[in-house]
């Protein structure tokens, strides 16, 4: 923070400005998964440690958790701390690309900390495959048909919204080990793309994949 400090006579004339430059110490909490790297929808503990300097000048109460970038609006939970200002909270993370989250302390004099940040990303396009038409490549031909296999890189995937050339949608079913097929004769050739996504078992649409491939 910087204080800018200069002094006017009685003529109201301006002396020379001043500045005072010093630093404060960030307040924020720690904020720790219980696991290297949590997984798209699985519930993961994280424990809520105060500053020491707070915690030895007024003991933190609890905690203030918001989390941002899931499928449902925003939330902000409200977390006890115990006697030594410690806490724990267990989130599902479900935003589609990532989710984002924000914690900050309440001291037992009032004072709200600054706010620590933590983030997650996640991959949740599907996996596209094809024997007869691969991704990038140029083969097959007019009225030669080929299988377009999907695979999800997420738990519980039971269901695949995919579409041809912009074409009208359709949904295919997934099978136990997550995956599913379709099959397609192109009719045309040329570019052509597979647009697929998705749809977990609570509803949750994932991120959208673009498979693109070249009919002889």
């Amino acid at each position: 923070m910087t204080l800018w400090v200069r002094s006017l006579d009685r003529a109201y004339n301006p002396s020379e400005t001043s500045s005072y430059r010093f630093y404060v110490s960030s307040t924020a909490p720690t904020f720790t998964s219980a696991v290297p790297s949590p997984e798209f929808g699985v519930p993961t503990t994280f424990t809520l440690r105060p500053d020491p300097t707070l915690q030895a000048k007024s003991p933190v109460v609890g905690y203030s958790v918001h989390t941002s970038g899931g499928p449902a609006p925003d939330r902000t939970i409200d977390v006890p701390a115990a006697a030594d200002g410690t806490a724990a909270v267990q989130l599902t993370l479900d935003g589609v690309y990532g989710e984002f989250v924000q914690v900050t302390s309440k001291s037992a004099n009032g004072w709200v900390s600054d706010a620590a940040s933590w983030s997650s990303s996640y991959d949740t396009t599907p996996t596209v495959a094809s024997d007869a038409y691969p991704e990038y490549g140029s083969s097959g031909g007019v009225g030669v048909p080929g299988t377009f296999t999907f695979a999800s890189k997420v738990k519980d995937v039971v269901s695949y919204t995919y579409s041809f050339n912009g074409g009208p949608e359709a949904t295919v079913v997934a099978g136990a080990d997550g995956t599913a097929s379709v099959d397609r004769t192109p009719d045309s050739v040329g570019g052509a793309d597979l647009m697929v996504s998705a749809t977990t078992g609570s509803g949750i649409q994932l991120a959208l994949y673009d498979y693109c491939f070249t009919v002889n």
